[in-house]
């Protein structure tokens, strides 16, 4: 079978490096990027699971990792957590070694399967009824004196600021109500006297959930197109972290290869728990009165990064995320 993905961002690299090392014949595309990372959007945070799936595809993930970040502050509260910063740009050039990204169009006449992992752009698939999409800007900077990892929200969205190597940070900003560069400009943690911007940029961030993103596959007359990773919904629509979730939705694909209704199936299930923080938003979204069950689906999702959050906690957070 000749496959060709589109994207190659995080998702669409890993599920390349992965059937490349089955030995399937396989083309990867993507667009020309004119970020100064090459990346869009250029996410430099990820969770506990991903050493273990960067394992998975014979990479040693202690090469990338920046910095364990073992508790952040959410609005001045000081949250335990398991988070990390890494290095993606290095990641993925080595999930592509090897590789000729082609910028061309797709010929879907030459390949018996595409995998869609365009992300928000979701290219090859039907159009999403009710998607949101989250706008967001984000900078690296440099800074003399050091900085609190730290989350402010606000806006149904959230700024952060989070240590990557020596003296450098990422900073940024998703919204669904208020421009995000207006957010860090108010908060101002990009322009003291001691920080230097190295580079910045803006982007897009599907928080619809997979339960709404469907369908993830689709036949034409040209073949097969499945989807993955964000283009089909697996980003938290709370957290808005999309590397694992990505990475996870390629295991899944490559254990259902031949069976779209099981894999649509496992996904699903994999992501049931995004379905429930789809529901809060879409409360948030329309000004609804948030309730004790609510703060309950923060309170037990939020245990997926290491965050242990105290249900009165949530609620307040919920309160401020609003």
């Amino acid at each position: 079978m000749k496959v060709a993905i589109a994207g190659a961002g995080m998702t669409g690299a890993y599920l390349f490096k992965l059937l490349k090392d089955a030995g399937c014949d396989v083309d990867i595309y993507d667009v020309s990027l004119r970020t100064q990372c090459g990346l869009t959007s250029c996410a430099w945070g990820t969770s506990r699971d991903f050493a273990e799936l960067v394992e998975a595809c014979g990479l040693n993930p202690q090469k990338y990792i920046f910095k364990k970040l073992h508790h952040v502050f959410i609005d001045h509260v000081r949250v335990p957590a398991d988070l990390m910063t890494f290095d993606k740009p290095a990641l993925i050039k080595d999930l592509l070694s090897g590789a000729k990204v082609k910028c061309s169009a797709i010929d879907l006449s030459m390949y018996q399967r595409v995998i869609d992992a365009t992300g928000v752009a979701r290219a090859f698939l039907p159009k999403i009824d009710d998607d949101i999409i989250l706008r967001c800007v984000q900078r690296r900077i440099r800074s003399d004196d050091p900085l609190e990892n730290r989350i402010k929200l606000g806006d149904i969205g959230y700024a952060w600021c989070f240590p990557l190597e020596e003296d450098s940070y990422h900073v940024g900003c998703g919204s669904l109500l208020a421009d995000p560069d207006r957010i860090l400009e108010k908060l101002s943690w990009t322009s003291g006297p001691s920080q230097l911007l190295i580079c910045a940029c803006a982007g897009k961030i599907r928080v619809t959930g997979p339960h709404g993103a469907q369908p993830f596959v689709v036949n034409s007359a040209s073949g097969a197109v499945w989807g993955v990773g964000e283009a089909i919904g697996c980003v938290a629509p709370l957290a808005g972290d999309g590397i694992v979730p990505g990475m996870k939705s390629v295991r899944i694909l490559l254990n259902n290869w031949d069976d779209p209704k099981g894999y649509s199936r496992a996904v699903l299930q994999e992501f049931g728990w995004m379905r429930n923080e789809r529901a809060v938003i879409d409360k948030l979204r329309r000004s609804g009165r948030l309730s004790f069950r609510d703060a309950l689906v923060l309170k037990r999702n939020s245990r997926r990064m290491g965050m242990r959050i105290g249900l009165r906690e949530a609620a307040l957070l919920l309160r401020n995320l609003a």
